[in-house]
């Protein structure tokens, strides 16, 4: 019977108020979002001042002594990136090319021929007709 009575005693309670936040306990969630908000921030500031060296050092190598020749479209996406993959053979040696693309003016597709120019330097770095600096 006592079991029973404090069974019942528990269910009839109130749910107990949630008391507001301190001034601290405010300036410390703060921060932390802050410092959250940084963190992710200077992430993607990294990776976009990465990438854009990379181009650079792509195209600077392209442009210092290139070759055209022809690839395959082996993948194309027309969306979340616009990105293409690419095969094609320098000196008996295949090569892939992953990246994205500008423009498509000849809507070109999967195993599609393709015009490429490739570095001299090192055959891996090249730049596809579908992209602005071609």
């Amino acid at each position: 019977m006592d079991a029973i009575i404090t069974f019942v005693s528990m269910i009839k309670k109130k749910p107990e108020q949630k008391r507001p936040l301190s001034k601290q306990e405010k300036k410390d969630a703060l921060v932390t979002l802050l410092v959250i908000t940084a963190i992710i921030i200077s992430g993607l500031y990294w990776l976009g001042k990465t990438s854009d060296q990379e181009n650079t050092v792509r195209l600077k190598a392209v442009n210092n002594g290139c070759v055209y020749t022809n690839g395959v479209i082996t993948l194309i996406f027309y969306y979340k990136g616009k990105s293409i993959h690419i095969k094609y053979v320098v000196k008996g040696k295949e090569y892939e090319y992953i990246g994205g693309w500008s423009n498509n003016p000849r809507h070109l597709g999967k195993n599609d021929s393709v015009r490429i120019r490739y570095a001299t330097s090192d055959p891996s770095l090249v730049i596809t007709e579908l992209e602005d600096g071609f």
